[in-house]
């Protein structure tokens, strides 16, 4: 398990971003920094809506 990958959903869990980190390089991260991985003023596309939740995957 060397790559984390965070995608960020919508409230009505449309997918609108994923990101992959290398924690080789980075090491563990904390909740903070997750969320820190999201593009600033990202909205979902589809509806709108600006409030997300994440869901992580090691690969």
């Amino acid at each position: 398990m060397r790559k984390l990958t965070v995608t960020f959903v919508c409230e009505n869990r449309h997918d609108v971003e994923s990101v992959t980190v290398d924690l080789t390089r980075r090491g563990d991260l904390t909740n903070d920094e997750i969320w820190e991985l999201q593009t600033k003023g990202c909205q979902c596309k589809k509806c709108g809506s600006k409030n997300f939740i994440y869901r992580t995957r090691y690969k």
